[in-house]
């Protein structure tokens, strides 16, 4: 049976040390949390095993990723950190690392010195036995670019769902990647309010059924590409005034349900 796995509450003001073994007393199977070179994953790691919780991925920092794009030495030390990031990974022994090639609606056009350096960081992450999972964001060609780049089967996509129905609705991300889909960032929001205008404002990682996304239709997409993976939701206690009347074990509770309400659509 699939697992069922969750992100450290997204905006959460209780600590990952805390959200941890609270994690584990709701049923869940597996964590991720997401790495800007400053968070103790060692110490994370050692607690997540010590709850018999799986590690699943790390997610890695993106804040100033389009300087991957740019010429000079703030690409060259942005690939140096993701490096950095990529070797905790080895070091924690986590074999998924979720990446942004962009941030925002704007970025550096694509550029052959970008692809480059993805292109090592992917080729030292191989040998550090860590797969790269690139992940749809907004709607830009850049990651189309990069998994067009790389084809290496050793790396893929992490498909989330939540950025495809706010910011990317007409793009089918499955037809694209399906074939390469290594694992998934769960939630659910109201889709693009504002026609015309991506907003980074209706990213609001509600709880899976809260929303507005086709979950029959989601389900049906990862039976067609044979998706086997854990099903992982990254989620936020700020997006309703119900969650935030939630003590944490409460929140944890209801998102482990609406994970298991997936893995049997699965079923």
């Amino acid at each position: 049976m699939q697992k069922i796995n969750i992100s450290a509450i997204v905006g959460s003001k209780v600590p990952v040390e805390e959200q941890i073994p609270m994690i584990r007393d709701a049923g869940f199977d597996g964590f991720f949390a997401v790495h800007t070179g400053c968070e103790p994953l060692k110490a994370w790691a050692k607690l997540v095993r010590e709850q018999q919780l799986d590690f699943e991925s790390v997610h890695g920092p993106f804040h100033l990723v389009n300087r991957m794009w740019e010429p000079g030495m703030d690409g060259d030390d942005y690939l140096d950190l993701l490096k950095e990031s990529v070797h905790a990974c080895h070091q924690i022994s986590v074999n998924r690392f979720i990446l942004h090639v962009t941030v925002g609606n704007r970025a550096p056009d694509i550029s052959e010195e970008g692809l480059k350096r993805f292109l090592a960081l992917c080729d030292y992450a191989k040998e550090q036995e860590v797969h790269i999972c690139f992940e749809n964001i907004e709607p830009l060609p850049h990651l189309k670019a990069v998994m067009d780049f790389i084809p290496d089967p050793y790396h893929g996509f992490c498909w989330d769902i939540g950025h495809n129905l706010c910011y990317t609705p007409h793009i089918d991300m499955m037809e694209r990647y399906g074939d390469r889909l290594m694992c998934l960032h769960i939630h659910d929001n109201h889709g693009v309010t504002q026609p015309g205008n991506i907003d980074y404002r209706d990213d609001i990682h509600l709880l899976p059924f809260d929303g507005v996304l086709d979950w029959e239709w989601f389900a049906s997409q990862l039976k067609k590409y044979h998706y086997n993976g854990p099903v992982t939701l990254e989620v936020s206690d700020q997006g309703l005034p119900e969650y935030r009347a939630m003590s944490t074990r409460e929140y944890l509770a209801a998102a482990y349900e609406r994970g298991r309400r997936i893995r049997e659509m699965l079923l």
